[in-house]
């Protein structure tokens, strides 16, 4: 059984080689709170700060969160990524906080949740795993994989019908290749549910401040995607473009 630490160490030289080599089964008994900790600690030990944050909702209906790193983060059109270690691609709108918002406000009033979002927008997470064989690895080993997040692409423009993807269809191609088109469907419901539910349960290393960029679930599910070129993606009036290197 592998102890924190070397948990720590195996994905940090994962992350350096660019390499899925990570024995999953070794995170086996790893609980929440230490999924949290190994985050932490292969964020520091690389150097890198959180350019957004990727919420979700586990099976136990707690909100989780996980760092996109800040080298990883680009916008559309002038940004690109190598796709080593990528397994997918999620086409998202995500949101922007204009006030900061304290995990006892959220749990006492779902409003003051929505009023502290400043604007939404549409994006795409590219994911990508650390470990060898990710069927293989349990929820919180997700977690402290960082739920597969590898980097994130974003159209800056502001979505003016922020949260509602009624009736509208995502369309995802590699150089041209159709890899995705269908109505948008939220993985976890709505645009909106995972942010709620992770405002209720913050961690100290994610607050919700204002300015907080923040991932919310894919409207496609994960598309699989090899090879390399030009990603588009087009949710309605926005696009997001990126090179897969």
């Amino acid at each position: 059984m592998a102890n924190e630490i070397e948990l720590i160490n195996l994905l940090v030289a994962a992350q350096r080689a660019s390499r899925s080599e990570v024995d999953a089964t070794l995170f086996a008994d790893v609980d929440r709170a230490a999924a949290y900790r190994i985050q932490a600690g292969v964020l520091a030990a690389l150097g890198e700060t959180p350019a957004l944050i990727k919420t979700a909702v586990q099976p136990d209906g707690v909100g989780i969160a996980a760092p996109i790193f800040a080298s990883r983060y680009g916008q559309s059109g002038s940004f690109s990524l190598p796709g080593t270690t990528v397994t997918g691609l999620e086409v998202e709108v995500g949101l922007v906080l204009g006030a900061d918002l304290s995990t006892s406000t959220a749990n006492a009033d779902e409003a003051a949740i929505i009023e502290a979002i400043d604007h939404y927008f549409v994006g795409i997470e590219v994911c990508g795993t650390r470990f060898a064989d990710r069927k293989l690895a349990g929820v919180q080993a997700g977690l402290a994989d960082n739920m597969s997040s590898y980097g994130y692409v974003v159209n800056p423009a502001e979505r003016d019908l922020g949260a509602d993807i009624e009736q509208f269809d995502v369309q995802l191609s590699l150089d041209g290749v159709q890899l995705h088109s269908g109505p948008a469907k939220h993985s976890f419901g709505t645009v909106l549910n995972s942010f709620l539910a992770y405002a209720r349960a913050q961690v100290p290393a994610y607050p919700l401040k204002a300015g907080t960029i923040i991932t919310t679930g894919s409207l496609c599910g994960l598309v699989p995607v090899s090879g390399t070129g030009l990603v588009k993606a087009v949710l309605g009036s926005h696009t997001v473009e990126f090179m897969l290197t």
